[in-house]
């Protein structure tokens, strides 16, 4: 009888010890090995047909509020009517405010716009300073912008083709997870996303998701670049991304990285031999020079916690080389108990087997988990310092002058006048340029010189490119003036354009001129309007894409 109890009261102890069990798993370490444990985690997504991330309130949108209601005109509520916004230039945009505790699991956008000028920024529970603030093309791993974006099958990050933006980090929080998008640039951002997370219970050894971005360029000499600095409190470093742009010919990954743990100062506990043995490749990534391209190449690759890759556009670029690389400490995590620093060098080689101090362009991501409060961030650099520029900007006597339109450029392009006369060229590739868009209407602009002057040389540069609608104009004119009133014509041509013009190129109109003086300089570009016959897009509207207007 005694035997029995005892044995009755094993099996309840047992029993109740395991409904604990499951009880207390609050659903955050899925994997495979675990993927058949059960949870009262609530599933939840937030997405523009779903901004509040509330249960039965997905798909909700009417036609008068939808961002794509016009696609959906004939179909109605229910069938894709919002499935993406707009943010306006200057604004930011909430993108999820949620009520905890929980934890984000997987985000998942695709933006269109300057990826260094939309910032992503998370909060957790009721702090004021982000703990995340980050351009959003390098916190996906991604920093040489639109159109650059690489292949990348990793754990913690995948970007998918074309622009299919994923992030894993586990984010935990315990009270409140607030993320905005702050669009810096002179245009309009276009942006789907979907952020799905748990709401569960939170445990006490969970640190808070953080993210924070550097650029330096050039790299001051003998400087070593700083990945991040004044990390307080206790934590684990989890992950590097680093974009580097080298402005010196040869082999740029030799410099150091160091880890400076908890009261380091000269020297710190962990210190790395190279740059590509940080990032787990070797032997400069198999670089080599490619006599066709007229560039070092070399071979990328993508794997669950490094990853390299290189931006192969060697036209117009000031960089000789433009890298990618990633590394997540998911195995590997640099635990610390009070402060963190992390720097890396930057070197080459010269003469006679010496390392050379480079001066690059260098961008970082460094991502951790620690507690909070953190402490505050560095400002991030103005615009003109985020941006990555493309191009190799030219001087000319109207680089800078002041710019009119009298016929708007379509707002999802570039928009901004004063980008005509930035010395900055277009390139053949498209997304890659700074070219000026106009969507079936001809172009009129106005170029100031502020005073009457001397010029010998006008050429404008076009670009044209069949394939992707692209036009050269049909007529082309520039016109002088010295008063702004009267103008005088100077220069003009007309084109046909031929079903044998299907190469993609730049196409500059213009001439030299003889004692010319003038202030205001009118240029006149007529768009084709709509595709021609012989063209597969026949009757759609065709594209006019101007970039710098070139005086001497």
């Amino acid at each position: 009888m005694k035997t029995t109890k005892v044995f009755l009261f094993t099996a309840i102890f047992v029993l109740f010890a395991c409904n604990r069990s499951s009880d207390s798993y609050n659903g955050l370490t899925t994997n495979m090995g675990e993927l058949y444990r059960l949870s009262r985690a609530k599933t939840r997504s937030i997405s523009p047909e779903n901004f509040t991330g509330e249960k039965g309130k997905g798909g909700m949108a009417t036609l008068e509020e939808g961002s794509a209601s016009r696609a959906a005109r004939e179909l109605g509520q229910g069938w894709k009517v919002n499935p993406y916004v707009r943010i306006q230039p200057g604004e930011t945009f909430v993108m999820a405010e949620i009520k905890g505790p929980g934890a984000i699991n997987h985000i998942w956008m695709t933006p269109a716009g300057n990826y260094r000028l939309s910032i992503f920024r998370f909060y957790w529970d009721n702090e004021t300073e982000p703990s995340v603030e980050v351009p959003v093309g390098d916190f996906f791993a991604s920093g040489w912008g639109n159109g650059n974006e690489p292949e990348i099958r990793s754990l913690a990050v995948c970007v998918n083709p074309r622009s299919g933006f994923n992030s894993y980090w586990q984010m935990p929080f315990r009270k409140k997870c607030r993320i905005t998008m702050e669009n810096l640039d002179s245009r309009e951002m276009v942006l789907y996303y979907q952020i799905d997370y748990s709401l569960t219970r939170i445990k006490k050894d969970a640190g808070y998701f953080h993210a924070q971005f550097r650029r330096v360029n050039p790299l001051p000499y003998k400087q070593d670049y700083t990945i991040i600095d004044d990390i307080r409190g206790r934590g684990q470093y989890v992950g590097t991304y680093l974009s580097h742009g080298a402005y010196s010919p040869g082999w740029w990954g030799e410099g150091e990285i160091k880890f400076f743990l908890d009261g380091d100062t000269d020297y710190p506990t962990i210190c790395g031999t190279g740059e590509e043995d940080y990032f787990c490749g070797s032997y400069g990534f198999e670089m080599r020079w490619d006599e066709e391209r007229i560039m070092d190449v070399y071979t990328p690759f993508s794997s669950l916690y490094t990853g390299f890759y290189f931006v192969d556009d060697p036209a117009n670029q000031i960089h000789l080389s433009r890298v990618g690389e990633y590394r997540w400490h998911i195995t590997d995590p640099v635990r610390f108990n009070k402060n963190l620093r992390v720097t890396i060098q930057s070197l080459g080689w010269k003469s006679e087997g010496r390392y050379l101090p480079l001066q690059d362009d260098l961008s970082s991501v460094a991502f951790w988990y620690q507690t909070e409060p953190h402490n505050p961030f560095p400002d991030l650099p103005s615009p003109d310092d985020l941006i990555i520029v493309n191009a190799k900007p030219i001087d000319h006597l109207g680089k800078g002058k002041t710019v009119s339109l009298a016929t708007e450029p379509n707002s999802k392009y570039v928009s901004n006048p004063g980008s005509l006369t930035d010395g900055l060229l277009g390139t053949k590739k498209i997304s890659g340029g700074f070219w000026m868009r106009f969507k079936g209407d001809d172009l009129e602009a106005v170029v100031d010189m502020d005073t009457v002057q001397l010029v010998k040389e006008i050429r404008v540069n076009f670009l044209s490119s069949p394939s992707s609608w692209i036009f050269k104009p049909v007529e082309f004119e520039i016109l002088v003036s010295t008063n702004g009133k009267e103008y005088q014509s100077v220069y003009i041509t007309e084109n046909i354009i031929e079903p044998d013009d299907n190469k993609d190129q730049i196409i500059e109109f213009g001439r030299s001129f003889d004692n010319l003086n003038v202030r205001y300089i009118k240029i006149v570009a007529k768009n084709t309007g709509t595709c021609p016959e012989w063209h597969p897009g026949s009757g759609g509207k065709a594209w006019l894409l101007i970039d710098e207007v070139i005086i001497n």
